[in-house]
């Protein structure tokens, strides 16, 4: 297995940790999942009793690439670039405005053109599910914190994620312009 040229700066140039690295990163029992799931945990201990802001939005990440090596990548902006969406939210102190660590996320690549017009499709069928999806799992993460103020970008001014992510004392900001309290007082 040939390494690729991050791994190797990695290693600092040290065949013996590429190879370490390379069997860890091929053993079965080794996942994206498992790996950042370990991040998550760590964020909610530390969110416990604060008051969170809960920050979400996309961002493509793009490989310079020919169309013939496109290497299972997907098709990203309007469709001139090539790479991989990851979808995130962090969490941020409110007062201390210090990085709490990650909350959730979601990476995935676009296999192609979508024939059916958005508003035809069914909420589980639209990439503006993530925002959902997101915040739902986002929930499980900061459910210990005092308050949780979600923010994110127009993208998420979703009436389904009004109606179907607040379950406690919260506020969400979308936009510049949005500003929507999802219940009442927190207890």
């Amino acid at each position: 297995m040939r390494a690729a040229p991050c791994l190797r700066r990695a290693a600092d140039g040290e065949r013996r940790s590429e190879v370490r690295f390379n069997r860890f990163l091929a053993n079965p029992k080794v996942s994206v999942e498992r790996l950042v799931g370990g991040w998550s945990a760590a964020t909610s201990a530390v969110v416990v009793g604060r008051h969170v802001l809960a920050i979400q939005d996309t961002s493509e990440i793009n490989f310079r690439t020919t169309e013939a090596r496109t290497r299972g990548l997907g098709e990203i902006g309007k469709g001139e670039g090539r790479g991989a969406l990851l979808h995130a939210m962090v969490a941020v102190d409110a007062e201390s405005e210090a990085c709490l660590g990650l909350v959730a996320r979601e990476v995935w690549t676009r296999s192609g053109r979508v024939g059916v017009p958005h508003g035809k499709r069914p909420l589980d069928q639209k990439e503006s599910r993530r925002w959902i999806e997101t915040a739902n799992a986002g929930k499980r993460v900061l459910e210990n914190a005092a308050t949780v103020t979600m923010v994110a970008g127009r993208e998420a001014d979703l009436y389904a994620l009004w109606a179907l992510v607040p379950n406690r004392a919260s506020m969400s900001w979308a936009g510049s312009t949005t500003i929507e309290a999802w219940s009442t007082v927190a207890t």
